[in-house]
């Protein structure tokens, strides 16, 4: 049995949640026997388990970790997805060991095994665990292309990200208002909920509301898995201000469609932004508000880096192929009791 400790699949959507979501849904349809515990019911599940069973947590749950490990079998499996640490968050990507908070690093010591989207985030928690422990790396599937409509002015940017401290895009806003011009054509959707940092979100939501972006701004909430993928198509290009990101849901899937990337550098977004595909990376805000008005002034500059994205996208790779990649891996780790 694999079990996985993880907040509800169709809760509010944030990256993590979508790659839990559909990678259980793919291990089911491979015939591997899965079930999906809520935080109240892991204890009483993890005193119930066989040394056959293999257990997941959420990095959400990360302060709950050592509690569940003391209430486990001997021998069974409780192993760690690394979605995020908070200290990234914070600190950015550049931490080792003594960064780490006390409760992060209690969680890492117990954890049997670790399950990470992205090869860096295998080499971060080797840079804080070491290596002796199975460290599974399952990227995401990609969604398959959808239709395209021809980009033309004015430019209509997208940010996917919750209205959260760490995508930066309070940040995003101000360095806007303080650096567009009245003639510059521009929009800006904003895809994410607003309801993780209620005080956060009403600040974006004021700086939007100043003259100079009140007609180009557009928060549109929280929209499906679906819904987000047609608003990057129709976008040009995808914003992303995000402090860091263990993989990078959204990056990827304007990949796969397509769409340039602006973004700041911040965990496995290198990875993602490539300036073949039309793509920059930036070390702050203030110079990638710079570089995307520009583009919204220089159409020629606009249309180059529009068709080397489309020249450069991304295959898509279905997530049967990620729970196989799963099912591969773990016959290989060892547990650790």
């Amino acid at each position: 049995m694999h079990g996985f400790i993880v907040p509800r699949l169709d809760g509010p959507i944030s990256g993590g949640t979508l790659y839990n979501r559909m990678l259980l849904a793919a291990l089911m349809e491979l015939g591997q026997p899965c079930e999906v515990l809520l935080a109240d019911q892991a204890a009483r599940k993890l005193a119930k388990s066989v040394v056959e069973d293999a257990f997941w947590v959420d990095s959400l749950y990360l302060d709950h970790l050592p509690e569940w490990a003391a209430a486990t079998r001997p021998g069974t499996g409780l192993g760690l997805i690394v979605h995020y640490l908070p200290t990234l968050v914070s600190l950015g990507e550049e931490i080792g060991p003594a960064d780490v908070t006390a409760s992060e690093m209690a969680a890492l010591q117990v954890a049997t095994r670790f399950l990470v989207p992205s090869p860096w985030m295998r080499e971060l928690l080797k840079r804080l665990v070491g290596s002796s422990r199975p460290i599974l790396v399952v990227e995401p599937g990609r969604p398959a292309a959808v239709a395209l409509r021809v980009p033309e002015p004015p430019v209509r940017a997208v940010m996917v990200a919750n209205l959260v401290e760490g995508k930066g895009v309070e940040l995003f806003l101000s360095a806007l208002a303080e650096q567009v011009h009245d003639t510059d054509e521009l929009r800006i959707d904003i895809v994410g909920g607003d309801n993780h940092a209620p005080a956060y979100a009403e600040r974006c939501r004021s700086l939007a509301n100043q003259p100079r972006l009140r007609h180009r701004v557009q928060f549109l909430g929280e929209r499906t898995h679906a819904q987000t993928l047609e608003v990057i198509a129709e976008s040009n290009p995808l914003v992303s201000c995000s402090r860091m990101e263990s993989y990078g849901m959204a990056l990827m899937e304007a990949r796969v469609l397509g769409i340039p990337i602006l973004a700041t550098r911040g965990g496995n977004v290198a990875a993602m932004v490539e300036p073949e595909s039309g793509g920059e990376l930036f070390t702050g805000t203030a110079d990638l508000v710079a570089r995307l008005l520009r583009l919204t002034r220089d159409h020629v500059e606009f249309g180059r880096r529009m068709s080397l994205a489309r020249k450069h996208a991304w295959e898509p790779r279905p997530w049967s192929e990620a729970a196989r990649e799963y099912v591969s891996q773990m016959k290989g780790a060892v547990h650790v009791g």
